[in-house]
């Protein structure tokens, strides 16, 4: 994908100041390693919900990341990381089909478990540098999370990033928003590696 392609997406290489975007939410937004392993530490009980599991079209600004040449069907995966039954991530992960079968093969299997369990894990993956945004209510996760979450639809912006994950020939694209919860949730072990 190119970089004018993301920027007009509203992605860029680095998360844009914003001051509704407190020095707490920017180190959970920013920090690196596995972001699973970054609530579990913050939180006294971690789970994930699953919400969508199945094949469906891509929005317009992952299609190119894919490697697609138009918006055929990916598989889709969404789903609520919850901290101390509060929902702190809403995460969409897309991945070709064929890539699915071929280079991530437990993705069908996944159930409610984190996919950062298996990504960090396995030493065959890699992960490209972030991607940012700060989604407004208009950007098309923000509508798909509003079908899950409607008190989210007053907040006017929520802070979003994305990598792509490279494993054999296989990409997968994950996107994390973050939620109002992580506004004051302590980040702990900002800059260590999981």
């Amino acid at each position: 994908m190119s970089a004018q392609y993301a920027r007009r997406c509203g992605w860029t290489c680095h998360l844009p100041f914003d001051p509704t975007i407190p020095p707490n939410l920017r180190h959970w937004v920013t920090g690196e390693g596995s972001l699973t392993a970054r609530l579990v530490a913050a939180s006294e009980r971690f789970r994930v919900r699953r919400l969508f599991q199945a094949s469906a079209r891509p929005f317009l600004d992952e299609w190119q990341v894919l490697g697609q040449c138009g918006r055929e069907p990916a598989l889709t995966r969404e789903v609520l990381l919850i901290c101390d039954e509060q929902p702190a991530i809403y995460a969409h992960t897309v991945v070709r089909e064929r890539h699915a079968r071929r280079d991530w093969p437990f993705l069908r299997g996944l159930g409610e478990r984190p996919l950062g369990g298996r990504l960090f894990v396995d030493p065959a993956v890699r992960r490209d540098p972030f991607q940012f945004a700060r989604l407004l209510p208009h950007h098309p996760l923000r509508q798909a999370l509003l079908r899950i979450l409607p008190a989210m639809a007053p907040v006017p912006m929520l802070p979003a990033r994305r990598s792509v994950f490279r494993r054999g020939a296989g990409v997968m694209l994950v996107t994390e928003v973050f939620l109002p919860d992580l506004l004051t949730r302590p980040s702990r072990g900002l800059g260590q590696r999981y």
